[in-house]
């Protein structure tokens, strides 16, 4: 009896010294949740046992508990590292290798993050970060666990145009000597947009297709006339060059200015086509005078699609995106789920935890809500282990192990001295 009594004492130790181990190899595992062995002692007893004079039986372990108090947090400057400070727990989808089966919502405090190439938040395991939808300024669709999905930043935002309409305000010179390289007024040879003689001014036109690409595409103006006793006006003909190709103007595609500089014709927009679509031109606000040539601003109704340049993520668990230089909007809210009785959560290792029914029904909730608690972005909870309790107490075990095999020794010493009796 002694002896198994000795026994059961070793792998107590043993398993002790085991758990610590576990704790001290994470000490540096970010979001690691310390654990501890538990033991309750044996008593073997019958109907007919007296209690006063029952002796024990030794040892057993009852179960390794978890430790979730807060460990401290670090701050590392990246935005999608993301601590919890108070209670709860990141709540993750794991997806399944085996066809058939749903895939597995797992649990952490780690909150290492980054975006996958397809714009969803993932830690190093590949395991998505769950979240709720929201409007675009923020506000939640639903706070239901079951309308929680995997977070998923859109990497473009709006929807591509054309360019149909532009609208250029420009300012021509009145003195024809500063008609750029036109050799003569009005001109002698057609006009060539290869050749710098035939027109007087040039600019680029910022156009985009159907499916939001930039296209190449210039505005020409050749000084057809300038004032004169018998005619004030100044006149310009316009030409458009798209990726290459002439543009055919629908019309009459003269700008006129009258003696006192401003804009007499067209009274509308000019118009140009081509087998790439038709463009509208309006000069409204387009002048002459003494300055040299300028484009004082250009309008364009096309629209490309905006790149995503920065991503924040608030204490409330918010994420906001911005796309070029449009305002920023918001595309999800991360959740944070808590236990009754999170002691009973199963852990599944690279610091996750599975549900299970004794750990109660899972609860979300937002960062920052009652029962949960807030979000820092930029920093990570490290693990909480204290490396100092835990050299002591695997000093502790070790000596516990040793006083176990001096019972074992001391017992097997006892059972030879009965061997070696003679009678």
């Amino acid at each position: 009896m002694s002896m198994s009594t000795a026994l059961s004492g070793l792998h107590a130790a043993q398993r002790s010294i085991s758990v610590t181990s576990h704790n001290i190899a994470n000490v540096g595992t970010t979001g690691f949740r310390g654990s501890r062995a538990e033991f309750a002692d044996i008593f073997t007893q019958s109907p007919f046992s007296v209690a006063r004079t029952t002796a024990g039986s030794g040892t057993q372990i009852t179960r390794v508990a978890q430790d979730f108090s807060q460990g401290s947090v670090v701050g590392t400057g990246n935005r999608l590292d993301l601590a919890i400070e108070g209670p709860g727990f990141f709540a993750m989808r794991a997806e399944s290798t085996m066809p058939g089966v749903a895939n597995e919502t797992v649990y952490s405090r780690a909150g290492a993050f980054s975006m996958s190439a397809d714009g969803h938040i993932v830690n190093s395991s590949g395991q998505q970060l769950m979240g709720w939808p929201v409007a675009q300024n923020g506000q939640v669709l639903s706070e239901a666990l079951g309308s929680a999905q995997a977070m998923n930043v859109p990497l473009t935002m709006g929807t591509p145009m054309a360019t149909s309409e532009t609208s250029l305000e420009l300012r021509l010179p009145s003195d024809p000597t500063m008609s750029g390289s036109q050799a003569a007024i009005p001109p002698i040879e057609a006009f060539d947009p290869a050749n710098p003689e035939t027109y007087a001014h040039r600019t680029q036109l910022p156009l985009f297709d159907e499916n939001g690409n930039a296209v190449e595409a210039e505005l020409y103006l050749v000084r057809e006339s300038s004032a004169s006793p018998t005619d004030p006006n100044t006149e310009f003909t316009a030409y458009v060059m798209r990726d290459g190709v002439m543009m055919d103007a629908t019309g009459d595609s003269t700008l006129t200015f009258a003696a006192d500089g401003s804009l007499v014709a067209p009274e509308g927009a000019l118009g140009f086509d081509s087998a790439a679509g038709a463009l509208s031109m309006s000069f409204d606000g387009s002048s002459l005078g003494a300055e040299p040539f300028a484009v004082e601003s250009v309008v364009q109704d096309g629209q490309t699609v905006g790149q995503l340049t920065t991503l924040d993520i608030d204490s409330e668990g918010t994420v906001w995106a911005s796309y070029g230089a449009n305002d920023r909007v918001a595309v999800g809210k991360l959740l944070l789920v808590n236990f009754p009785n999170p002691g009973e959560l199963r852990p599944l290792g690279a610091a996750t935890f599975g549900a299970q029914a004794d750990a109660g029904e899972p609860l979300a909730g937002s960062p920052g809500g009652t029962g949960f608690g807030r979000l820092r972005s930029g920093a990570l909870e490290m693990a909480n282990v204290d490396l100092t309790e835990e050299l002591v107490d695997l000093i502790t075990a070790q000596r516990n192990y040793q006083a176990n095999a001096k019972s074992m020794e001391t017992s097997s010493q006892m059972m030879q001295t009965i061997m070696n009796i003679r009678s």
